[in-house]
């Protein structure tokens, strides 16, 4: 078709056809019974087909109209959820993300740069935090977390696996290599979470045992930087440092790693995932964390790594 009725037409007819009175339409739509006959007729002189037959004391749909009312339905239906999902959002140029700080440091920010290049009508504002929003005012849009997931009355999204993998500074490893060192003279490197004790204390042992020297650290942004400052060895997540392997700044320390028992997620309320900055943020950081998954089968591969535990 090369033109389309009338938007009120169309809106009076979906009415009219719901109450099956004229009458009832235009109570609903605050108009005169006279007004909905009048876009009633209008709409059928377009189509050039009755679309209601005239009973005594209500109307009727005709065949045409029984055709035509599921596609106004679902038209409008689909006008009213856009207009739901701008009103309640009072930014909807501003994408607000929380992010537990390590993520952010080592993963997001390097990348940010190519999603405002390509969604240039959406500003960024990304702050960082070890807790869970709850999303009960509009100061987040969207959570990247570090979880096992069910947080309840949200909804999340995987973004990745994780994998837990020994690395230090490749001098370390050549000291080691050279027998200047022993692995179990050097300093372990602890990411304190809860979730990683049983893998924290795997590791110690294949280091050589409990007495050695150990830094305790509350975020993974921090271990990384005390393994490229060559301060002892790490049990460090993947998806934070798979680019200073590829570099050649940090090493596999020993052929072993361990499935992660929590993984990367995007959280927030369901309606907030129909906010078309937040539909657009999802899309482009799906595509961008199978670059984790892609390196972590290549790296894999080369270095024969094998798992110490079972994936959850």
């Amino acid at each position: 078709m090369d033109r389309l009725p009338p938007l009120k037409a169309l809106r009076v007819f979906q009415v009219a056809a719901e109450t099956g009175s004229f009458k009832l339409a235009a109570e609903k739509l605050f108009v005169t019974q006279a007004a909905v006959s009048q876009q009633i007729r209008l709409l059928e002189e377009f189509f050039s087909e009755q679309l209601f037959s005239r009973l005594n004391r209500e109307v009727r749909l005709t065949p045409a109209g029984v055709r035509l009312l599921p596609h106004i339905q679902d038209a409008f239906g689909a006008i009213e959820q856009g207009c739901r999902v701008l009103a309640a959002d009072p930014a909807p140029n501003q994408l607000k993300i929380t992010s537990l700080p390590s993520f952010a440091a080592r993963w997001l920010i390097p990348r940010l740069g190519s999603f405002q290049q390509a969604y240039p009508q959406f500003s960024c504002l990304v702050s960082t935090s070890c807790d869970l929003h709850d999303f009960s005012d509009d100061s987040q849009d969207l959570a990247i977390r570090f979880s096992s997931g069910g947080d309840a009355g949200l909804e999340e999204r995987i973004l990745t696996e994780d994998y837990i993998l020994p690395v230090c500074h490749p001098l370390l490893l050549q000291e080691i290599e050279s027998g200047q060192k022993k692995l179990s003279e050097l300093p372990v490197l602890i990411d304190d979470s809860p979730e990683l004790k049983e893998i924290n204390s795997s590791f110690k042992q294949l280091c050589g045992g409990q007495n050695q020297v150990v830094l305790q650290l509350l975020d993974s942004s921090l271990q990384v930087d005390a393994a490229l400052n060559g301060q002892g060895v790490a049990p460090v997540r993947f998806s934070l440092i798979y680019e200073y392997i590829q570099r050649g700044h940090l090493v596999c320390t020993l052929p072993y790693y361990w499935y992660s028992p929590y993984a990367n997620y995007l959280v927030a309320p369901g309606s907030h995932f129909e906010r078309p900055k937040v539909a657009a943020f999802s899309r482009w950081i799906s595509e961008q964390a199978q670059t984790i998954d892609i390196h972590w089968e290549a790296f894999k591969k080369e270095s024969g790594v094998e798992p110490l535990n079972s994936k959850v």
